[in-house]
Protein backbone atom coordinates (compact mmCIF):
# COMPACT_ATOMS: atom_id res chain seq x y z
CA UNK A 1 0.00 0.00 0.00
CA UNK A 2 1.06 3.30 -0.45
CA UNK A 3 1.83 5.95 2.81
CA UNK A 4 -0.72 8.49 4.11
CA UNK A 5 -0.48 12.01 4.36
CA UNK A 6 0.50 11.06 8.24
CA UNK A 7 -0.43 8.68 10.99
CA UNK A 8 0.22 10.86 14.14
CA UNK A 9 1.76 7.95 16.18
CA UNK A 10 4.55 7.87 18.59
CA UNK A 11 6.51 4.50 19.53
CA UNK A 12 9.17 3.40 21.93
CA UNK A 13 11.15 1.26 20.51
CA UNK A 14 13.06 -0.84 22.58
CA UNK A 15 16.34 -0.66 20.42
CA UNK A 16 20.10 -1.07 22.69
CA UNK A 17 19.44 2.45 23.74
CA UNK A 18 15.78 2.59 23.46
CA UNK A 19 14.16 4.79 20.21
CA UNK A 20 11.43 7.59 20.26
CA UNK A 21 9.97 6.79 16.73
CA UNK A 22 7.44 9.07 15.19
CA UNK A 23 5.93 6.83 11.96
CA UNK A 24 6.07 9.76 9.51
CA UNK A 25 9.21 11.59 10.95
CA UNK A 26 11.43 8.37 12.01
CA UNK A 27 13.43 8.42 15.10
CA UNK A 28 12.86 11.63 17.30
CA UNK A 29 15.62 10.98 19.94
CA UNK A 30 17.73 8.37 22.11
CA UNK A 31 17.08 9.13 26.04
CA UNK A 32 20.26 8.60 28.02
CA UNK A 33 21.43 6.56 30.87
CA UNK A 34 19.70 3.13 29.61
CA UNK A 35 22.02 0.39 29.44
CA UNK A 36 23.70 -1.09 26.55
CA UNK A 37 26.31 -3.03 25.45
CA UNK A 38 25.17 -7.06 25.48
CA UNK A 39 22.24 -5.99 27.56
CA UNK A 40 18.87 -6.52 25.47
CA UNK A 41 15.29 -4.47 25.97
CA UNK A 42 12.02 -5.02 26.24
CA UNK A 43 9.18 -2.38 26.54
CA UNK A 44 5.66 -3.00 28.00
CA UNK A 45 3.21 0.23 28.27
CA UNK A 46 1.98 1.11 31.77
CA UNK A 47 -0.95 3.76 31.24
CA UNK A 48 0.19 6.39 29.17
CA UNK A 49 3.91 5.59 30.02
CA UNK A 50 6.37 2.96 29.68
CA UNK A 51 8.28 0.76 31.30
CA UNK A 52 11.44 -1.06 30.33
CA UNK A 53 13.65 -4.25 31.59
CA UNK A 54 16.98 -5.15 30.64
CA UNK A 55 18.09 -8.22 30.02
CA UNK A 56 21.16 -10.10 29.13
CA UNK A 57 21.42 -11.09 25.49
CA UNK A 58 21.51 -14.85 24.40
CA UNK A 59 21.83 -16.91 27.94
CA UNK A 60 20.00 -16.96 30.47
CA UNK A 61 20.31 -15.01 33.71
CA UNK A 62 21.03 -15.78 36.88
CA UNK A 63 20.11 -12.12 38.54
CA UNK A 64 17.01 -10.86 38.70
CA UNK A 65 16.43 -8.01 35.57
CA UNK A 66 16.67 -4.23 35.97
CA UNK A 67 13.48 -2.46 35.57
CA UNK A 68 13.69 1.27 34.22
CA UNK A 69 10.66 3.76 33.77
CA UNK A 70 10.58 6.24 30.67
CA UNK A 71 10.69 9.68 31.82
CA UNK A 72 11.06 11.35 28.47
CA UNK A 73 13.25 11.90 25.49
CA UNK A 74 15.50 13.87 26.84
CA UNK A 75 16.01 12.57 30.34
CA UNK A 76 17.34 9.12 32.15
CA UNK A 77 15.05 6.71 33.10
CA UNK A 78 13.97 6.06 36.65
CA UNK A 79 15.24 2.40 37.74
CA UNK A 80 12.59 0.50 40.18
CA UNK A 81 15.21 -1.75 40.97
CA UNK A 82 15.47 -5.56 39.78
CA UNK A 83 12.93 -8.04 39.15
CA UNK A 84 12.56 -11.68 37.87
CA UNK A 85 8.92 -10.11 35.43
CA UNK A 86 7.08 -6.78 35.62
CA UNK A 87 3.60 -5.99 34.41
CA UNK A 88 1.42 -2.96 34.42
CA UNK A 89 -1.05 -2.42 36.93
CA UNK A 90 -4.54 -1.72 36.58
CA UNK A 91 -4.31 1.80 37.62
CA UNK A 92 -2.12 3.08 35.16
CA UNK A 93 0.17 4.71 37.21
CA UNK A 94 2.36 1.25 38.79
CA UNK A 95 3.45 -2.01 38.02
CA UNK A 96 3.55 -5.43 39.39
CA UNK A 97 6.74 -7.29 40.04
CA UNK A 98 8.33 -9.90 41.66
CA UNK A 99 10.78 -9.32 43.65
CA UNK A 100 13.83 -11.45 44.97
CA UNK A 101 14.18 -11.27 48.53
CA UNK A 102 17.01 -14.24 49.46
CA UNK A 103 18.25 -16.85 46.74
CA UNK A 104 14.92 -19.00 47.55
CA UNK A 105 12.29 -16.74 48.33
CA UNK A 106 10.38 -13.96 46.43
CA UNK A 107 7.68 -11.72 46.76
CA UNK A 108 5.17 -10.10 45.09
CA UNK A 109 4.82 -6.60 44.65
CA UNK A 110 3.45 -2.78 43.65
CA UNK A 111 5.68 -0.15 42.66
CA UNK A 112 4.54 2.78 41.98
CA UNK A 113 6.01 4.24 38.65
CA UNK A 114 8.00 6.92 41.28
CA UNK A 115 9.56 4.19 42.77
CA UNK A 116 7.57 3.69 45.79
CA UNK A 117 6.52 0.38 47.13
CA UNK A 118 2.91 -0.16 48.09
CA UNK A 119 2.83 -2.38 51.45
CA UNK A 120 4.49 -5.55 52.26
CA UNK A 121 3.60 -7.39 49.53
CA UNK A 122 2.91 -11.36 48.97
CA UNK A 123 5.17 -14.22 49.04
CA UNK A 124 5.28 -15.53 45.92
CA UNK A 125 7.45 -18.06 43.67
CA UNK A 126 10.11 -17.08 42.02
CA UNK A 127 9.15 -18.56 38.71
CA UNK A 128 5.94 -17.07 39.21
CA UNK A 129 5.10 -14.41 35.89
CA UNK A 130 3.16 -11.55 36.05
CA UNK A 131 1.28 -10.69 33.17
CA UNK A 132 -1.42 -7.81 33.45
CA UNK A 133 -3.21 -6.06 36.49
CA UNK A 134 -6.67 -6.02 35.63
CA UNK A 135 -9.97 -4.43 37.58
CA UNK A 136 -10.85 -8.00 38.26
CA UNK A 137 -7.07 -9.06 39.25
CA UNK A 138 -3.74 -9.95 38.57
CA UNK A 139 -3.31 -12.10 35.57
CA UNK A 140 0.10 -14.54 36.40
CA UNK A 141 1.46 -17.81 35.37
CA UNK A 142 2.65 -20.03 37.82
CA UNK A 143 5.87 -22.13 37.05
CA UNK A 144 6.61 -19.88 33.73
CA UNK A 145 8.42 -21.25 31.04
CA UNK A 146 8.27 -24.64 32.14
CA UNK A 147 6.16 -27.93 30.70
CA UNK A 148 3.86 -27.49 33.41
CA UNK A 149 3.27 -24.16 33.63
CA UNK A 150 -0.95 -22.78 34.27
CA UNK A 151 -2.36 -19.11 34.24
CA UNK A 152 -4.26 -17.98 37.14
CA UNK A 153 -5.99 -14.99 38.28
CA UNK A 154 -5.36 -13.85 41.33
CA UNK A 155 -6.00 -11.07 44.23
CA UNK A 156 -2.62 -9.83 44.23
CA UNK A 157 -3.68 -8.11 47.69
CA UNK A 158 -4.09 -11.39 49.24
CA UNK A 159 -2.75 -13.78 46.84
CA UNK A 160 -6.25 -15.52 46.75
CA UNK A 161 -6.68 -17.46 43.02
CA UNK A 162 -10.09 -15.64 41.68
CA UNK A 163 -9.63 -18.22 38.31
CA UNK A 164 -7.68 -20.71 36.99
CA UNK A 165 -7.06 -22.36 33.75
CA UNK A 166 -4.35 -24.06 31.96
CA UNK A 167 -4.03 -20.73 29.66
CA UNK A 168 -6.00 -17.60 30.11
CA UNK A 169 -5.16 -15.40 26.93
CA UNK A 170 -6.28 -12.22 28.73
CA UNK A 171 -8.26 -10.28 30.85
CA UNK A 172 -10.19 -7.37 30.08
CA UNK A 173 -12.90 -5.16 31.91
CA UNK A 174 -15.13 -8.17 33.15
CA UNK A 175 -14.33 -10.99 30.54
CA UNK A 176 -11.84 -13.66 30.12
CA UNK A 177 -10.31 -15.46 27.19
CA UNK A 178 -9.79 -19.26 27.82
CA UNK A 179 -7.83 -21.72 25.40
CA UNK A 180 -9.41 -24.88 24.64
CA UNK A 181 -8.77 -27.47 22.47
CA UNK A 182 -10.61 -26.75 19.36
CA UNK A 183 -12.88 -23.34 20.72
CA UNK A 184 -12.55 -20.59 23.17
CA UNK A 185 -14.11 -19.63 26.10
CA UNK A 186 -15.04 -16.15 27.03
CA UNK A 187 -15.90 -16.15 30.93
CA UNK A 188 -18.08 -13.19 32.67
CA UNK A 189 -16.34 -12.59 35.36
CA UNK A 190 -19.56 -10.72 37.31
CA UNK A 191 -21.60 -14.33 37.22
CA UNK A 192 -19.15 -16.77 36.00
CA UNK A 193 -20.88 -18.01 32.65
CA UNK A 194 -19.56 -19.10 29.98
CA UNK A 195 -19.95 -18.75 25.87
CA UNK A 196 -18.03 -21.23 23.19
CA UNK A 197 -16.65 -19.52 20.83
CA UNK A 198 -15.22 -21.35 17.74
CA UNK A 199 -12.21 -20.10 16.49
CA UNK A 200 -11.73 -17.93 12.98
CA UNK A 201 -8.84 -19.94 11.84
CA UNK A 202 -7.34 -23.01 12.61
CA UNK A 203 -4.45 -22.00 13.69
CA UNK A 204 -1.97 -21.97 16.62
CA UNK A 205 -1.90 -20.72 19.90
CA UNK A 206 -2.47 -16.64 19.47
CA UNK A 207 -1.55 -13.46 20.88
CA UNK A 208 -4.52 -11.54 22.87
CA UNK A 209 -3.79 -7.80 23.37
CA UNK A 210 -7.12 -5.89 24.04
CA UNK A 211 -8.15 -2.66 23.47
CA UNK A 212 -6.97 0.57 26.36
CA UNK A 213 -10.88 0.21 27.17
CA UNK A 214 -11.37 -2.87 27.22
CA UNK A 215 -13.98 -3.36 24.21
CA UNK A 216 -12.38 -5.26 21.52
CA UNK A 217 -9.75 -7.31 21.51
CA UNK A 218 -6.80 -7.62 19.03
CA UNK A 219 -5.94 -11.27 18.33
CA UNK A 220 -3.02 -12.57 16.52
CA UNK A 221 -3.26 -16.06 14.81
CA UNK A 222 0.54 -15.36 13.52
CA UNK A 223 2.64 -18.80 12.27
CA UNK A 224 6.30 -18.96 12.26
CA UNK A 225 6.12 -21.82 9.97
CA UNK A 226 3.18 -21.69 7.69
CA UNK A 227 2.46 -25.41 5.58
CA UNK A 228 5.96 -26.02 7.45
CA UNK A 229 7.90 -23.94 5.68
CA UNK A 230 10.05 -20.77 6.43
CA UNK A 231 7.77 -18.58 5.19
CA UNK A 232 6.13 -16.55 8.02
CA UNK A 233 2.63 -14.98 8.36
CA UNK A 234 0.45 -12.89 10.64
CA UNK A 235 -2.85 -13.17 10.78
CA UNK A 236 -5.14 -10.62 12.94
CA UNK A 237 -8.70 -10.79 14.11
CA UNK A 238 -10.89 -8.84 16.44
CA UNK A 239 -12.67 -10.09 18.93
CA UNK A 240 -15.84 -7.82 19.89
CA UNK A 241 -16.42 -9.52 23.76
CA UNK A 242 -20.15 -7.69 24.25
CA UNK A 243 -21.41 -9.33 20.64
CA UNK A 244 -19.56 -12.46 20.65
CA UNK A 245 -18.51 -11.77 17.03
CA UNK A 246 -14.65 -11.77 15.06
CA UNK A 247 -13.68 -9.12 12.72
CA UNK A 248 -11.04 -9.78 9.98
CA UNK A 249 -8.55 -6.71 10.17
CA UNK A 250 -8.09 -5.43 6.75
CA UNK A 251 -5.48 -7.12 4.44
CA UNK A 252 -4.97 -10.08 6.80
CA UNK A 253 -3.13 -12.77 6.47
CA UNK A 254 0.05 -11.44 4.82
CA UNK A 255 3.43 -12.69 4.74
CA UNK A 256 6.30 -11.11 7.14
CA UNK A 257 9.81 -10.96 7.87
CA UNK A 258 9.42 -9.83 11.80
CA UNK A 259 6.99 -12.07 13.84
CA UNK A 260 10.55 -12.76 15.81
CA UNK A 261 12.01 -9.24 15.49
CA UNK A 262 11.63 -5.76 14.11
CA UNK A 263 7.70 -5.93 14.85
CA UNK A 264 4.80 -6.13 17.51
CA UNK A 265 1.11 -4.79 17.69
CA UNK A 266 -0.41 -2.41 20.28
CA UNK A 267 -3.63 0.38 21.10
CA UNK A 268 -3.15 3.82 20.30
CA UNK A 269 -5.37 5.94 22.97
CA UNK A 270 -7.86 6.82 19.82
CA UNK A 271 -8.65 3.37 19.81
CA UNK A 272 -6.26 2.74 16.86
CA UNK A 273 -4.61 -0.94 16.19
CA UNK A 274 -1.33 -0.06 15.62
CA UNK A 275 1.40 -2.52 13.81
CA UNK A 276 5.34 -2.29 13.54
CA UNK A 277 6.59 -4.33 10.29
CA UNK A 278 8.69 -1.92 8.34
CA UNK A 279 6.52 0.78 9.24
CA UNK A 280 4.12 1.46 11.75
CA UNK A 281 0.59 1.17 10.54
CA UNK A 282 -2.89 2.76 12.23
CA UNK A 283 -6.51 0.85 11.92
CA UNK A 284 -8.94 1.70 12.88
CA UNK A 285 -12.12 -0.77 13.64
CA UNK A 286 -14.03 -0.63 10.74
CA UNK A 287 -11.61 1.38 8.43
CA UNK A 288 -11.30 -0.36 4.92
CA UNK A 289 -7.61 -0.16 4.75
CA UNK A 290 -4.51 0.46 7.39
CA UNK A 291 -3.22 4.02 7.01
CA UNK A 292 0.88 3.49 6.48
CA UNK A 293 3.50 5.86 8.35
CA UNK A 294 6.47 7.15 5.67
CA UNK A 295 9.07 6.57 8.14
CA UNK A 296 11.10 2.90 7.98
CA UNK A 297 11.47 1.49 11.36
CA UNK A 298 15.02 0.50 12.87
CA UNK A 299 16.92 -2.93 11.48
CA UNK A 300 18.60 -3.63 14.54
CA UNK A 301 18.00 -6.77 17.01
CA UNK A 302 14.04 -5.24 18.62
CA UNK A 303 10.73 -6.91 19.21
CA UNK A 304 7.70 -5.21 20.71
CA UNK A 305 6.89 -1.41 21.07
CA UNK A 306 4.61 0.44 23.14
CA UNK A 307 2.50 3.29 21.69
CA UNK A 308 2.71 6.83 23.66
CA UNK A 309 1.03 7.97 25.53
Amino acid sequence: MPTTGGIDITALIPTTGPTLFDADGGPVATPPGYPGGDLGLSVIRVGKSAVLTAYPAGAGSDDPFEVLVYTGPSSPPRSLGRAWSVAPAADGDSVWVIRQDAPDTCRLQRVSLAGSESGHGQPASCRTQVRTGTTRGLLITINGGAAESTDALIDPETGRTIQQAPRIFGVAGDRMLLDGLTELTLVDLRDNSRKQLSRPVIARTPTVVPSRDGSVWAVDFANPAYRGTSTQTRDLWLLHPDTLTWEHVAAMPFITEHLKRGGGFDWSEDGDLVLADGVLAAWHPGEPAWRLGKAALPTTVWSGFAVLP
